[in-house]
């Protein structure tokens, strides 16, 4: 019931409030972020989301095997 409460509020509030210009969004959401080329500092493993969902994966299947 509170998952529903909770996605029904949150549709509303979004459809009720107006968008936040897009000069106050920039560096905050990916999708609007200056993508700059990373540097070899920047490119370490724990910087790609792939390699981290797919570990967040495995570790979430092999954590359900002791539930079942």
């Amino acid at each position: 019931m509170a998952f529903t409460l909770d996605a029904v509020v949150s549709v509303g509030v979004t459809f009720v409030t107006k968008p936040r210009p897009v000069e106050e969004l920039d560096g905050l959401v990916y999708g609007k972020a200056t993508i700059e080329e990373p540097t070899a500092r920047d490119r370490g493993w724990y910087r790609s989301p792939a390699l981290l969902g797919a570990v967040v994966l495995v570790m979430t299947a092999i954590a359900s095997l002791f539930f079942i």
